[in-house]
């Protein structure tokens, strides 16, 4: 589990919007909801806990590899990051702004790097690195889903198309967007980066690609997602997990 981590982790929370359902507003107040304690693949193990008003409180990245602990004031949160050796880093936190709805707004390290996201409609469509006056990413939904999305190589950008089957996105998981942008996975998966896509995605691959990548899924008796099966091909698939807990 010695995979080098995103360039700079966002480190952030779930709003307490989404402590009881974790995306959209749960209509069946019968129906078991559930948030995500645990997620990752063979190389990168995070563990979530939550505070009593269910924002994130601490994440544990592969068994005390590194751990960090958030501060909330309102919708604001700083961060310090611990290592497993126990020294401290990050010790001038970042700063986090969420929306109304409890998205992250705005961004900023203590070096400066300030990334920014805009929504439409709670979707995801753009992020930039404001401090560099750059957009380094940009997100098209059609219907509810990721149709598709961009990264930039050399100023260049380069689009990964996306199809879905109709299996509705139970958990609201967020399984590939903004590769290159400076946004963990972990952190689209944990609610905070937008609505994820309504239905289970099918297929990826980049645009001119004549390669892509099939998904299948393993899920639990309330349909949430346990397992995805990410294959290219005749490849062995890459495999990465997740794990719940009832909050309702």
């Amino acid at each position: 589990m010695k995979k080098v981590f995103y360039a700079f982790v966002l480190l952030a929370a779930v709003a307490a919007a989404f402590s009881s359902c974790k995306k959209d507003d749960n209509k069946d107040d019968n129906k078991i909801v559930k948030r995500l304690t645990q997620c990752g693949d063979q190389w990168d193990v995070y563990v979530f806990s939550y505070d009593s008003d269910g924002k994130i409180a601490k994440v544990n990245r592969n068994e005390g590899e590194k751990v960090w602990t958030f501060n909330w004031t309102e919708n604001k949160a700083a961060y310090a990051e611990k290592k497993k050796d126990g020294t401290t880093e990050n010790l001038d936190p970042w700063t986090f702004t969420l929306t109304s709805d409890g998205y992250l707004a705005e961004f900023s390290n203590n070096w400066g790097d300030t990334w920014k996201m805009t929504y439409s409609d709670g979707y995801l469509t753009k992020i930039e690195r404001k401090d560099k006056g750059t957009v380094v990413a940009n997100c098209t939904w059609v219907d509810g889903d990721l149709a598709k999305w961009s990264r930039f190589e050399s100023e260049a950008e380069q689009w990964k198309i996306q199809t879905f089957l109709t299996d509705e996105n139970v958990g609201g998981i967020f399984p590939d967007a903004t590769d290159k942008a400076g946004v963990g996975r972990w952190m689209f998966e944990l609610g905070l980066m937008g609505k994820p896509s309504k239905h289970l995605l099918d297929v990826a691959g980049w645009d001119g690609s004549t390669s892509s990548a099939v998904q299948t899924y393993e899920k639990d008796a309330d349909g949430y997602v346990t397992k995805v099966n990410k294959v290219y091909g005749t490849d062995e698939p890459e495999v990465y997990e997740y794990a719940w807990e009832v909050v309702k």
